[in-house]
């Protein structure tokens, strides 16, 4: 496979230089897919959907319906080319949903079209030379290519059953699995020829459980390069999430003060804002709030983060980026002290130094790759975990707040400021070292690079959101509201 995308890219580069672009470059993808989905069958015998004897029946029957339910299916295989091409520093690009040689042709055609009757861009050096990878790339893991929907549907069963057995006031369930894999390749007119392939596990759960009027939600998910065989961990972790928060009070007045974040929640806000933040190019274009910073001090002393592209088991590990550029391992806050930024090519050359194989065309819920032209953003983002549980953490605090699980609104947040207010669904008030109960759902603001400044304890629960790892951690000076 990888053979035959590099075969068609050389190809496309070569027309490109034929029609008169000084520069060319294709990307190419090719992904198979299988998207199970179940809602399970418990929602029949205990959410209220059927009254009266057909209610009684459905109750009855539970032990055999709550592995039944209503199955969603998707699958099949996307493939495409995206093809840059550089005329006087013009740069041009056009992509297609197909390997076939002509409509790879035509797509180079309309590249070499655009970049004619473009303005150059005086900023632009040249596409990526040649160089050897730093890593033996991400895992590919035959068992996920060999999934079927008869067997992932098996597994969401399971879920929503254990799902359903953890407690009886758990009345919805849904159970989702992706299995993904991925072959890529990257061929310039600079003698750039760099392929991979990989593999990608995802499975959630998300459940309602009610008791009287108090109805509350809970979820968990997995993100993994491997087969996970048994998922009822999350399972039964999503609707221990939701149990817990029945009984929900309200937070008498505005908190200001101790906040810890779980791993999942810290995740999800680092996956926006510090993201964003350390991107080169967003930093020479004055969209981060750390440029010409450095060497300062921008995070708690025990705060240390890395992007780490080669490392092995890592969810966008691969041998190079989606330029062909070698990923590689790169500080970025050591002991608190901001140390470098992530870029790729076009925002190294800018300042005369080298890529760090940041180069990225996915987006996530957005067009496939290959339609999407290269930008920055991390490979594997990494806090670097402190020691203890979140119970620990829990432990430590006199007088706070606990946010778990998803951050409603967290994709809204201002990247170039770093300010946040999200909605946290399961939040609890903590006392005296412990959970006090459960608060009804709460705004939680604040601005995340004082957050950083502000952590005072990190714990060593890392977890995966997307393409960043980290721990649960405690913050001060947060707001939470009601």
């Amino acid at each position: 496979m990888m053979e035959m995308l590099l075969d068609v890219g050389k190809k496309a580069v070569e027309h490109a230089k034929r029609l008169g672009a000084e520069e060319a470059e294709a990307f190419l993808y090719t992904e198979n897919f299988v998207d199970v989905k179940l809602v399970g069958g418990i929602f029949a015998s205990r959410g209220g959907v059927l009254k009266g004897v057909m209610g009684a029946l459905a109750r009855v029957a539970e032990p055999w319906i709550k592995r039944r339910g209503i199955p969603m299916v998707k699958g099949g295989m996307r493939a495409g080319v995206g093809v840059r091409a550089i005329v006087r520093k013009a740069v041009g690009f056009s992509s297609t949903s197909s390997l076939e040689e002509k409509d790879v042709l035509k797509a180079v055609e309309e590249a070499v079209k655009i970049a004619k009757v473009r303005p150059p861009d005086p900023k632009w050096a040249s596409l990526p030379e040649p160089k050897e990878p730093l890593g033996q790339g991400g895992i590919f893991d035959e068992r996920i290519q060999g999934l079927e929907a008869e067997g992932m549907l098996k597994l969401c069963a399971d879920c929503c059953a254990a799902a359903g057995d953890f407690d009886r006031r758990v009345t919805y369930t849904v159970a989702g699995v992706r299995a993904l894999s991925v072959y890529a390749g990257v061929v310039n007119t600079r003698g750039v020829e760099a392929s991979d392939r990989g593999t990608a596990f995802l499975a959630f759960v998300y459940v309602k459980a009610k008791s009287g009027t108090d109805e509350t939600s809970g979820s968990d998910l997995i993100i993994s390069r491997t087969f996970t065989e048994n998922l009822q961990g999350i399972a039964v972790n999503a609707s221990q999430r939701a149990v817990e928060c029945l009984g929900r009070k309200p937070l008498q007045g505005k908190h200001v003060g101790t906040v810890i974040f779980e791993n999942r929640s810290w995740g999800e806000l680092s996956s926006v804002i510090l993201a964003s933040s350390i991107s080169a190019l967003n930093v020479q274009e004055d969209r981060s709030a750390y440029k010409g910073r450095i060497g300062e001090q921008i995070a708690y002393e025990g705060v240390s983060v890395v992007d780490d592209g080669i490392m092995p088991d890592g969810i966008f590990t691969s041998k190079a980026d989606d330029e062909g550029v070698p990923r590689q391992r790169t500080s970025v806050i050591e002991k608190g002290i901001l140390k470098g930024f992530i870029y790729d090519n076009y925002s190294a050359k800018r300042e005369d130094r080298e890529s760090t194989g940041n180069a990225s065309r996915w987006k996530f819920l957005g067009a496939p790759p290959y339609a999407n032209p290269p930008t920055v953003r991390p490979s594997n983002l990494l806090l670097t975990p402190g020691r203890g549980s979140l119970d620990d953490l829990i432990s430590e605090v006199k007088d706070g707040v606990l946010v778990k699980g998803e951050l409603m609104g967290a994709w809204h947040s201002n990247v170039i400021t770093g300010d946040f207010s999200v909605t946290a669904t399961n939040a609890f008030r903590v006392k005296d070292g412990g959970v006090a109960y459960p608060l009804r759902p709460c705004t939680v603001a604040g601005n995340f690079h004082e957050a950083l400044r502000s952590v005072t304890a990190i714990g060593g629960d890392p977890k995966w959101f997307v393409n960043v790892r980290c721990p649960s951690l405690i913050v001060e000076n947060v707001v939470v509201s009601t």
